[in-house]
């Protein structure tokens, strides 16, 4: 599987923005200057990124932050935290609890970005995805929390939801 390795990060790092809608129409410029191959890689990228946060301490924040957390609820979450660029996200996989500097409402989640580089594909392509087979492990790597612990575990992201719910 291709990578655009660097290249991936600059190009999610030029579209970061708070506006979701503004973040999908640059994401999606920036791609369209891309050749197939290369928006193939990226959107290979975005998934060994996600991989990477597929992890019980990430899954235990989103949790937090979004007042509770499905598995496609997860998915969705781990796009969001790659649309905050790289810092933010390296970050997160180092402390989770970095996430309460970054969080701006209670509610983090982004399904839409993970479509763009296949939207964009598609469009400038004349060509369907080729939709590369995806498998993620049964389980998130590290130790399963206990929804009552959330709480401690998440001290600073307990206080900044409540914070910005009012409470």
């Amino acid at each position: 599987m291709n990578s655009l390795g660097d290249r991936f990060w600059e190009i999610v790092d030029a579209t970061v923005t708070p506006d979701y809608d503004t973040q999908l129409e640059s994401l999606g410029a920036a791609l369209s200057k891309l050749s197939g191959n290369e928006l193939i890689a990226f959107e290979a990228d975005f998934r060994r990124a996600s991989l990477k946060a597929y992890r019980w301490d990430l899954w235990g924040a989103a949790y937090v932050i979004n007042g509770g957390c499905s598995d496609d609820g997860f998915i969705d979450f781990r796009s969001w935290l790659i649309a905050q660029g790289q810092e933010v996200y390296n970050n997160a996989l180092a402390d989770p609890e970095s996430l309460s500097d970054h969080i701006v409402e209670a509610f983090a989640e982004f399904e839409e970005i993970a479509y763009v580089p296949i939207e964009v594909f598609e469009s400038t392509q004349d060509a369907d995805w080729p939709n590369p087979a995806v498998s993620f492990p049964s389980e998130p790597e590290g130790e399963r929390w206990e929804e009552d612990d959330l709480d401690q575990l998440y001290p600073k992201l307990t206080a900044k939801v409540a914070e910005l719910e009012g409470h």
